[in-house]
């Protein structure tokens, strides 16, 4: 079997700056199992992770707002 890489490009209007960010070993490698399993990179995944964890406290905010 053939193992071949892909080339992959940021998404347009991403920035290249990196963040750093403080995990535990046993979350790195939580982290990279399932970046593994969605066949993307750790940092694809990581902001994955950070968009959604942003929306869902958008719809916290917004609830809390209205209450």
């Amino acid at each position: 079997m053939k193992n071949v890489s892909i080339a992959r490009r940021t998404a347009k209007g991403v920035t290249t700056k990196p963040l750093g960010v403080r995990l535990t070993s046993d979350e790195v490698d939580e982290v990279e199992g399932y970046a593994e399993k969605l066949e993307r990179s750790r940092a694809w995944f990581l902001r994955f992770l950070i968009l959604r964890g942003l929306a869902d406290y958008k719809r916290e905010l917004a609830s809390k707002s209205i209450h």
